[in-house]
C-alpha cells in the first residue's frame, strides 16, 4: 500500500510538471512583415497579445504562468522564434543604440509585452545573442501597464533631455506619447557583446512592457544588436515572522489539544 501511494504521488507530481512545462512554453512572436509603424496585428506564433490596441508595434510577449510554477522562465531569442515557428530569417534585434539617452528615439526599439499570471519577482536579463556574433550593448527599461488602446508614437525621443523636457532621463524617462504605463526601473551596461540583470519584487498579477534598445555611443548596423532577453518568475518570500507566528500557532493548538485529552 505505501508502494503504491508513493508511486501515485510520483506520478501526480511528473504529471503537475509536465503540465506546468507545457504552459511555461508560451512566447509568442509578431511575425508580421514589418513592425515599424503599425501596432500588433501580426501574424503572432502562438496568438496575438489579448486586449492589447495602442499603436506602439509589439516583437514579442511573454506570458508568464508563475501561477502554474512559480518559477517560470523564458527564453526570447531569434532562436527560440525560430522554433516557435518564425523563418529563419527572423531577427530578435534593435538597431541605432536608441536606449542610450544621447541618441534617445523610439523608431529602433524593440517593444515586448508581459503577462504576469501571479504576483512575485521577476529577474530579466538581456544579453548580446552570442550565437549571432552580435556586439550589442544592452539597455532596457520596465513599465506597468501595456499602453492604452490608440496610443503611442514610435517616433520620437523618449529617454533623454530635450530642450522642452531638460530633467527627461533613464530614471525618468517619456512615454513616447502612449498612456498608461508607469516606469518601474532599468539597466544597461557600456560593454560590447555584454549583458544586464534586474530582479524587479513585489510585483503584483498584470500587464507589463519591456522596452529594450542599444546603449553604445554610435549608430550600428543591422545584425548588430540582435539579442537573447530571459525573464524567470520566483515567489516573493513569506517574511521570518509569519513562519514563527505559524510555529507558534501550531504550538498553542497543540498543547490545547493536548490538555482536552487529559
Amino acid at each position: 500500500m505505501t508502494q503504491f501511494r508513493k508511486l501515485a504521488i510520483a506520478g501526480a507530481v511528473t504529471a503537475l510538471m509536465m503540465s506546468a512545462t507545457a504552459a511555461e512554453a508560451h512566447v509568442s512572436y509578431n511575425l508580421g512583415a514589418s513592425t515599424a509603424n503599425n501596432n500588433a496585428t501580426g501574424p503572432w506564433s502562438g496568438g496575438a497579445p489579448v486586449g492589447y490596441a495602442a499603436s506602439l508595434p509589439v516583437t514579442w510577449i511573454a506570458n508568464v504562468h508563475n501561477d502554474v510554477n512559480p518559477y517560470a522562465s523564458y527564453e526570447v531569442s531569434k532562436a527560440n522564434a525560430i522554433e516557435e515557428g518564425a523563418a529563419n530569417t527572423y531577427a530578435v534585434e534593435t538597431v541605432g543604440n536608441r536606449w542610450n539617452p544621447s541618441r534617445s528615439w523610439g523608431n529602433a526599439l524593440d517593444f515586448g509585452l508581459i503577462d504576469l499570471h501571479a504576483a512575485g519577482n521577476l529577474l530579466i536579463t538581456v544579453a548580446a545573442d552570442a550565437s549571432q556574433s552580435s556586439t550589442f550593448v544592452p539597455g532596457f527599461t520596465l513599465f506597468s501597464g501595456w499602453a492604452n488602446a490608440g496610443t503611442g508614437n514610435k517616433h520620437g525621443s523618449w529617454n533623454g533631455p530635450t530642450a522642452s523636457l531638460p530633467g527627461r532621463n533613464p530614471s525618468n524617462p517619456g512615454t513616447l506619447g502612449a498612456t498608461g504605463l508607469s516606469y518601474l526601473g532599468h539597466a544597461s551596461t557600456t560593454t560590447e557583446g555584454g549583458f544586464i540583470s534586474y530582479l524587479f519584487t513585489g510585483l503584483t498579477a498584470g500587464h507589463y512592457s519591456l522596452w529594450i534598445g542599444g546603449n553604445g555611443p554610435t549608430g550600428t548596423t543591422v545584425g548588430s544588436q540582435s539579442y537573447v532577453a530571459n525573464i524567470s518568475a520566483s515567489p516573493v518570500p513569506v517574511p521570518g515572522a509569519v513562519w514563527l507566528f505559524g510555529s507558534a500557532l501550531a504550538g498553542v493548538v497543540g498543547l490545547r489539544r493536548r490538555k482536552v485529552a487529559a
